[in-house]
């Protein structure tokens, strides 16, 4: 049987317009029931970067959030609501103000939906996973669409990243901070949890510079859903007017046989995928260095390798010395020195975590001659 992906035009935050339309969403792959059992418990785990208002579209909108909630109540579910926002390491205090600014905290009081902390973890192979993976039946993933300086993409795969509890996230980016190895941990942590459905809030999101205050706010009007989330990924990168193969998980994914990253082998629900493709969508900057190395001979690119780099690069005049970049740079790279933050370049390895943490905006791309000559 094909891999399923549904695609569903949603312009509005409104229950009255939000409700039905992610119902459609589920309905048109199934139903709800073909993936939850009634009365089951289920992890909502939506995209909730940091504390920062919706309406900045970095983070899983608080009413698609009760959308879901609803539907799930519908057929008695439990419900719990979490996320582990990496930046924020292991203080609950911080953790509760990201539920608090995002408005989760407010639709979970509303809909008396427990919101949770992944205190407790279990080890899985060599990475942790929240305890709540193993004390709920399911695990109902609830993405952002956005781009990501490094991944490209942080869809339905990447998500669930924010399940690894605590500081640990940091030892990922060091330890794995190759492109295609960091692709394949996420891809580890995705067969470890098996979401039963993902559920992407692509209404508004991030394009551009993303995923967090680098990137540009755009109004996509979508929802899309699938019970494959490499599928509904590979779907997310025909909308971005991109080649599947361009995102590290997709690419890595069909090489390892997980899930669906064929486009052509993937049935399209509801509205048709050529209607859906932004032709003039913004990839991130860095994602050129992606395209060169898919369309160049190996020799090739292993030369040009040296000489075209991206890295991290403070405007002073932007930052205002709050130090989350210091804090969670998985290198220890960055300082602050008479009141200025500084780069260690020699070490630094180019995961921008600096960057998708910043709540200012204030560290920008730093291109090589040879990318800045080449007009990459």
């Amino acid at each position: 049987m094909k891999s399923q992906v549904s695609i569903v035009k949603c312009a509005a935050y409104k229950q009255e317009d939000l409700f039905p339309k992610v119902k459609e969403a589920i309905e048109l792959i199934g139903g709800i029931t073909k993936f939850l059992k009634p009365n089951s418990r289920v992890l909502l785990k939506p995209n909730l970067l940091m504390a920062i208002e919706p309406q900045r579209a970095i983070t899983t909108h608080p009413e698609f959030v009760r959308a879901v909630v609803r539907i799930l109540r519908e057929i008695g579910c439990t419900m719990y609501i979490g996320d582990g926002p990496s930046v924020f390491g292991d203080n609950i205090e911080n953790i509760y103000e990201v539920y608090e600014r995002t408005g989760i905290k407010k639709v979970a009081d509303e809909e008396k939906v427990e919101l949770i902390t992944f205190g407790k973890r279990f080890m899985h192979t060599y990475f942790p996973l929240t305890e709540w993976v193993k004390e709920c039946d399911y695990v109902v993933n609830l993405p952002k669409f956005k781009t990501h300086d490094y991944m490209i993409l942080t869809g339905a795969v990447k998500n669930l990243f924010g399940l690894i509890p605590g500081t640990f996230k940091l030892e990922c980016h060091k330890n794995f901070y190759q492109h295609e190895k960091f692709a394949n941990m996420l891809l580890d942590v995705y067969e470890a949890v098996k979401p039963a459905l993902s559920i992407v809030d692509g209404i508004s999101g991030i394009e551009g510079n993303g995923p967090a205050t680098s990137g540009t706010k755009r109004d996509f009007g979508l929802i899309v859903a699938s019970s494959d989330a490499v599928s509904l990924d590979t779907v997310l990168a025909r909308i971005m007017n991109t080649h599947p193969d361009y995102i590290y998980t997709n690419k890595e994914a069909s090489r390892r046989g997980i899930g669906t990253a064929d486009i052509t082998t993937i049935e399209i629900q509801g509205q048709t995928l050529a209607a859906s493709i932004i032709s003039d969508f913004k990839l991130p900057e860095t994602s050129l260095r992606q395209t060169i190395k898919n369309k160049l001979p190996s020799f090739i690119v292993t030369f040009l390798k040296k000489y075209i780099y991206f890295h991290p690069n403070i405007n002073s005049d932007l930052c205002r010395l709050c130090n989350s970049c210091v804090e969670n740079c998985p290198q220890r790279t960055m300082s602050n020195k008479g009141g200025k933050i500084v780069i260690d370049y020699a070490r630094c390895i180019s995961c921008f975590c600096c960057k998708e943490f910043c709540p200012y905006a204030a560290i920008k791309t730093k291109k090589s001659l040879l990318a800045r000559m080449m007009g990459i």
